[in-house]
């Protein structure tokens, strides 16, 4: 069972402007992720935010903000940032 991606345009965008390493790094956390969007992954660094239905994953010191829609399996990355700058 094998959740699908979908990237809203800010995270296409934030993806896109990285170097050819991270964008690497941040395929290989995507594809760990499309395995198991929950914090019970022992692979990635995710956790669910407080008093919402969104989780983060941490890769490096940059954070995705994601929720999953589990009747159709698809993760919606919301957002994307540095460390200091995706919670404002």
């Amino acid at each position: 069972m094998s959740y699908r991606i979908v990237f809203k345009k800010q995270v296409k965008k934030f993806i896109e402007k990285q170097d050819k390493s991270l964008k690497s790094r941040f395929k290989k956390a995507f594809l760990n992720l499309m395995e198991n969007p929950y914090p019970s992954n022992r692979i990635l660094n995710i956790k669910k935010l407080q008093g919402s239905e969104e989780y983060r994953l941490r890769v490096g010191k940059y954070r995705f903000i994601y929720q999953v829609k589990e009747n159709v399996l698809v993760i919606v990355m919301e957002k994307a940032d540095s460390r200091g700058d995706i919670y404002k």
